[in-house]
């Protein structure tokens, strides 16, 4: 397979999107499938405007794909390689500090 010769500056964009927890928030948002502006900002907490902010960001590193519906613009995922980087992530995390996560109660543990 042929690769581009700097890719560099593109990942970087890519990994300090996901760098921020609210643009996080989002993409894990966005995982259940499209969503609006306000659907976004209502799911996370955070602010229609800082939404806004973050989707321009994650749009700009190539995460996520827009698609205008009247007066309402919809986001998704960009595809599945998006979803398999946050599968990837969490199961980065989730090796590392595995017992962080682990439910201490006896109905986990007998």
């Amino acid at each position: 397979m042929i690769r581009p010769i700097n890719l560099v500056p593109h990942k970087a964009r890519l990994f300090r999107s996901l760098g921020d927890e609210g643009r996080l928030a989002v993409l894990e948002t966005l995982v259940d499938g499209e969503q609006r502006v306000t659907d976004l900002a209502l799911q996370t907490g955070q602010a229609q405007s800082t939404i806004s902010t973050h989707l321009a960001a994650l749009h700009a590193a190539g995460l996520i794909t827009r698609e205008q519906a009247g007066r309402h613009v919809n986001y998704r995922l960009a595809g599945p390689s998006v979803l398999a980087l946050l599968d990837a992530g969490e199961a980065a995390v989730l090796a590392t500090f595995a017992d962080d996560f682990t439910c201490l109660n006896p109905c986990c543990n007998p």
